[in-house]
């Protein structure tokens, strides 16, 4: 006679950093059967010994489900109405950023404007916006163009760069920049 038993059901749910784990652990025991032994014996020295009964099942199944219930992460919106392709982040405040363009304006000849804007872009995420600013502060589209194309890497919102083509006095500066960042994508 073959016996199933449910020994252990056990079902335990935790949560612990906003997971939910789930084990259960199922045992199924099919005992042993008493047996059945038969001797027979019969006679001028003859004997039958039968001996009969079923090995011991046992089977375990242990299932464990993770189930992730993070809620979703808010996305931080640094640009009003801004959803696209983030190029850095965060970008400069806009307190720490007048600073940064004042350094600009102290300088007098266009080099070192262009040094001091690429040293402020290296260090710092800016927005299309920002970079427009500091762009404007020089008088020649060859030191924009070259910091123009400098900046894009360090840019926030970069679906917007095509705002810095209004910097540009010429459409040939405009041009080599669109062509400088095809090349890039």
């Amino acid at each position: 006679m073959k016996i199933t038993l449910l020994t252990l059901l056990f079902a335990l749910t935790v949560s612990v950093s906003a997971q939910t784990i789930m084990t259960q652990t199922t045992t199924t025991n099919t005992p042993a059967n008493n047996g059945m032994n038969i001797n027979m014996n019969m006679g001028e020295g003859t004997s039958i010994n039968m001996n009969m009964g079923n090995n011991q099942q046992q089977t375990t199944t242990t299932q464990t489900t993770i189930i992730n219930n993070n809620p979703p992460v808010a996305t931080v919106v640094y640009v009003s109405g801004y959803n696209g392709r983030v190029g850095c982040t965060p970008p400069v405040s806009e307190q720490r950023f007048s600073q940064m363009i004042n350094s600009v304006k102290n300088q007098s000849f266009s080099d070192d404007k262009q040094r001091v804007t690429k040293q402020i872009v290296k260090s710092n995420c800016m927005t299309v916006d920002q970079l427009v600013d500091l762009l404007n502060e020089f008088s020649f589209d060859d030191g924009k163009l070259e910091t123009a194309k400098f900046a894009y890497d360090y840019i926030y919102d970069i679906e917007n760069y095509y705002k810095v083509f209004d910097v540009f006095s010429f459409s040939s500066s405009t041009e080599e920049l669109e062509q400088y960042i095809n090349d890039r994508n």
